[in-house]
């Protein structure tokens, strides 16, 4: 039997104070919690974000097939004659590279009956000549080209991104905030307690 040395205790058994299933771990401040919890809610948010991107680009994409479909019934390409020469300096735009400008013209309307107004004609054109337009079905008026699934298309993927880049931003921000709020409150915790224990340590 071995005699007990006095100061040997065993302190094995007790727990330590931060001890947390088996492993010891210093507490967290509530800023640190605070900071965790919200970032789990933005990865959260950011899974929804990507979601709710995915089905504007597919809504939008449906809009402009549903739109393209609409165009085809109610326009038609015909041919228009010039009725003056175009000359491809005239109304230049130097900044987006394009000659296009509006002259005079005539046309025949889906149902026959003669149409006159101005159309619009890319470089230079003499008098007399074609050159194909978009007309409203019904009226015979200068319409705009119909949409194409290729700009379907674009449109949904520019619309999805959009919202994607917009989703991002906030998030991150809303993730800024909350860490400058966070940082403020550690600073103003470790001032206070640097206040009460620094005269104690320099024995002031």
């Amino acid at each position: 039997m071995q005699p007990h040395r006095p100061g040997n205790s065993d302190h094995s058994d007790r727990p330590h104070p931060y001890s947390a299933a088996g492993t010891d771990r210093i507490p967290r401040r509530a800023t640190d919690r605070l900071e965790s919890a919200v970032s789990w809610v933005l990865g959260v948010l950011g899974l929804v974000l990507v979601a709710v991107a995915v089905v504007t680009g597919l809504q939008l994409h449906g809009n402009g097939l549903e739109q393209a479909r609409a165009d085809a019934v109610d326009r038609v390409s015909v041919d228009a004659t010039l009725l003056q020469p175009v000359d491809g300096a005239i109304g230049m735009d130097a900044a987006a590279g394009t000659t296009q400008v509006t002259v005079p013209a005539t046309w025949a309307a889906p149902d026959g009956t003669p149409r006159t107004g101005t159309v619009p004609v890319l470089g230079s054109q003499p008098a007399g000549s074609t050159v194909p337009v978009w007309v409203d079905r019904t009226s015979g008026a200068i319409a705009p080209p119909p949409v194409d699934a290729l700009q379907a298309g674009v449109t949904a993927v520019v619309g999805g991104l959009l919202v994607l880049l917009v989703g991002v931003l906030v998030l991150l921000g809303l993730r800024a905030v909350v860490r400058a709020r966070c940082a403020a409150r550690n600073h103003a915790a470790w001032a206070r307690e640097w206040a009460l224990y620094e005269p104690l340590w320099s024995g002031r």
